[in-house]
C-alpha cells in the first residue's frame, strides 16, 4: 500500500507544546478517509485556525491493498489501512499540535490511539433530535473517552457561534475529488 501525499505548509506556526490559550488560538484538524469508486481509501487532513480557516492541508492518493493484504488483514482492513495507514501518515507532518481532532465517521474516532489528542466523530444534529431549548446544532461522539468528551463539548460551546464546524469535510471532499479528476489527466 502506497500513499502520495501533498501538503501546503502554513506562514506562521505557533511554537510546538504550546497550548491555546483562548479559543482565537484553537487549532482544530480535520480527517476524512472516505473511498473511491473502485473501493480504494482516500484521506485527507486539514488544520484549521478557530474559524475553521485552513493552515495545512495534505491528502495520500487512492490506497489500494493487494489481494494478499486483504486476506491476511481480514475484518481489520479498513480500520488498519484508515488508522494507522492514512491517518496515522497525515497526522505525522502536521506543523502544529492541534487542540482537538474532528473526523466524518464514527469508527475514525479510532485515530485517537495514534493521534495522542482529543478526537470526535462530528456532525449537525438532526431537525428530529431538535429540542426548542437545545443550546448547539452539533452532535459528537469520542467514542466512550469521559475525558475527550468533556473538552470537545467545551471547544464546541466556544466556536460554534463563530463558524460552521461541520463545513470543512465539505471543503475536504471536494478537494479530494479535484485530486481525482487531475489525477486521471
Amino acid at each position: 500500500m502506497e500513499n502520495d501525499q501533498t501538503a501546503e505548509r502554513p506562514e506562521s506556526q505557533r511554537p510546538e507544546g504550546q497550548e491555546a490559550t483562548d479559543s482565537s488560538e484553537l487549532r482544530i484538524c480535520y480527517l476524512t478517509c472516505p473511498k473511491d469508486a473502485s473501493n480504494s481509501f482516500l484521506g485527507a487532513i486539514m488544520l484549521t485556525d478557530a474559524r475553521a480557516r485552513p493552515l495545512y492541508f495534505s491528502y495520500v492518493t487512492p490506497v489500494r491493498p493487494t489481494s494478499m493484504q486483504r486476506i491476511l488483514y481480514g475484518m481489520t482492513l479498513e480500520e488498519h489501512v484508515r488508522v494507522d495507514v492514512i491517518a496515522n501518515g497525515l497526522l505525522k507532518p502536521v506543523p502544529e499540535r492541534p487542540d482537538v481532532l474532528f473526523v466524518d465517521e464514527l469508527s475514525l474516532v479510532a485515530v485517537r490511539k495514534v493521534a495522542g489528542i482529543p478526537t470526535a466523530f462530528l456532525k449537525k444534529a438532526d431537525d428530529s433530535a431538535a429540542v426548542e431549548q437545545k443550546l448547539t446544532t452539533l452532535m459528537y461522539d469520542t467514542g466512550g473517552n469521559t475525558a475527550d468528551q468533556e473538552f470537545i463539548g467545551q471547544v464546541l460551546a466556544k466556536l460554534e457561534t463563530q463558524c460552521d464546524l461541520v463545513e470543512p469535510f465539505a471543503r475536504m471532499r471536494e478537494a479530494l475529488k479535484e485530486v481525482i479528476k487531475n489525477a486521471g489527466k
